[in-house]
């Protein structure tokens, strides 16, 4: 009778401490301190519509995450995007880019993953395939979006 009386005792705290846990929080985006680099194509390569170039980019896995997905848009204007074009779902707002090439992922340490790694090139659209009406003041920019959905703990934080 005292082992019921324990194991129900025990019950019945482990649901109202799960009862008063606090809901989940909506992730919040935020701005990394830390972006990965552009290796190529390079700062004002000329890059054909319609023709291939070489990609590479490194993320910058400041966090160690198991995988480090990134999607790469097509932008245009005056000026480089901004992170305020980027919406609560962490992807450009449409309108502010005029191509997505896709998302892509890097896995770490040995893992599989069934999203496509990076190419090593891509193919600039052609003009019919582009959201956009050329000006001859637009520059394009290459605008990469990486995600962090969380880091893991630190030993020098435990303990």
């Amino acid at each position: 009778m005292r082992f019921t009386t324990f194991i129900l005792a025990a019950l019945c705290s482990s649901v109202v401490s799960a009862t008063a846990l606090p809901k989940r929080q909506t992730p919040a985006i935020w701005q990394s301190p830390f972006s990965g680099t552009l290796v190529s194509p390079t700062v004002d390569q000329p890059i054909a519509l319609g023709g291939e170039f070489p990609f590479e980019f490194d993320v910058s896995s400041w966090c160690e995450p198991a995988f480090a997905p990134f999607t790469v848009y097509l932008t245009a204007g005056r000026e480089p995007p901004v992170f305020a074009n980027v919406t609560a779902s962490g992807a450009l707002a449409p309108g502010t880019f005029i191509f997505n090439f896709g998302k892509f992922v890097v896995s770490r340490f040995g893992l599989s993953t069934s999203s496509p790694p990076p190419p090593s090139t891509l193919i600039m659209p052609a003009p019919e395939a582009l959201n956009t009406t050329f000006r001859t003041e637009s520059r394009f920019y290459l605008s990469i979006i990486e995600e962090f959905d969380g880091c893991p703990v630190s030993s020098s934080l435990c303990c």
